[in-house]
């Protein structure tokens, strides 16, 4: 199976799918990931796209809502507001025949308040719970502005779900994160089958093509052997072109999933 996963995003599901076709990759799609798609137009395009995913033999994951979901919120009415994008993008994902589903946990580190934390952990654990209870598809936290894994690990030993995993974003842990990526890695292991990975300077999230940055990609590659973990890899290029180049990068850099013989 393979290993690579390419998102469209500023290219169109079309060429996408011809590339994925050619090179045997999978697919993240993220055409539902917008509150404004949710709100109107939502059902036409997942018309679209169980057409043209039809036959389709690679795996398909869904990025879910990025935006203002905060499932921890002390305001109910907000807390019902996010729940139910999730489960509205769910539901859209069951439909598509996902394997993986992604989500940010949106956890504020600049609320240094141990009931922040407490809250942020036991809303999560409930509803999480409550998810992967009736959904057979792996559900991925990605992290944000996560400054260590650590909150991650306490997440998952509590939910206790094989449903609840992490999708580590290489581009994130880079900026907002001084926890080396390696120790990332070290610390959730076998919990991170999925990883988006684009390079950046350690300031700005804008999605540079693959040894462009200053993230240390052999490091990367070796702290995923050591931790003995098979992850699919999405390349978040943005565009086609940049998608390709850090493909390519990591190809003729020797780069997991290119090390694997």
């Amino acid at each position: 199976m393979s290993r690579v996963v390419i998102q469209p995003n500023q290219f169109s599901l079309d060429t996408a799918l011809d590339v994925a076709k050619q090179f045997d990759y999978n697919l993240e799609i993220v055409a539902f990931a917008r509150a404004q798609i949710l709100d109107k137009g939502w059902e036409e395009l997942l018309e679209e796209h169980k057409d043209k995913l039809q036959g389709f033999r690679g795996s398909i994951s869904i990025h879910g809502i990025i935006t203002d979901i905060l499932i921890h919120s002390t305001d109910s009415k907000i807390q019902e507001v996010s729940k139910n994008r999730v489960y509205h993008c769910l539901d859209i994902s069951k439909a598509l025949g996902a394997q993986f589903v992604v989500f940010h946990s949106n956890f504020n580190p600049l609320l240094k308040f141990e009931r922040y934390y407490r809250n942020w952990v036991e809303k999560h654990t409930d509803f999480w719970s409550e998810v992967t209870s009736k959904y057979d598809f792996i559900i991925l936290l990605e992290n944000m502005w996560e400054p260590t894994p650590e909150i991650f690990r306490i997440l998952l030993d509590e939910v206790k779900s094989p449903r609840l995993k992490i999708c580590l974003d290489t581009g994130h842990a880079n900026i907002y994160s001084k926890i080396p990526i390696k120790d990332w890695i070290g610390c959730l292991g076998k919990d991170i089958p999925y990883m988006h990975v684009d390079d950046n300077l350690g300031d700005i999230d804008n999605h540079l093509v693959a040894g462009d940055g200053d993230i240390n990609w052999k490091e990367f590659s070796d702290s995923i052997k050591e931790a003995n973990i098979y992850p699919q890899i999405v390349f978040e290029g943005v565009t086609l072109e940049n998608t390709l180049k850090s493909i390519d990068y990591f190809r003729k850099e020797g780069i997991y999933p290119f090390n694997i013989r």
